[in-house]
């Protein structure tokens, strides 16, 4: 992604009119590209919370079982 405010046109445009709203123009599309990125990643961080919460799930289960399990070499 390119920096608007360091990236000039190569060639000046002459008006700065023109060149105001050409910069505009480039600055608006890079924050449609970052919004697009935040929405995805917003999308992968609920994901990961929902995996992390079934992960957690199933740990606590792993713990409840393993509780009720009798040690090995354990007198029955």
């Amino acid at each position: 992604m390119t920096d608007p405010t360091t990236e000039a046109p190569l060639m000046p445009v002459g008006d700065p009119l023109q060149e105001i709203n050409l910069r505009l123009s480039v600055a608006a599309s890079e924050i449609a590209q970052l919004r697009a990125e935040i929405g995805r990643l917003d999308r992968d961080l609920d994901e990961s919370r929902r995996l992390n919460l079934r992960a957690a799930e199933l740990l606590d289960l792993v713990h409840e079982h393993l509780s009720k399990t009798p040690a090995a070499g354990a007198a029955t």
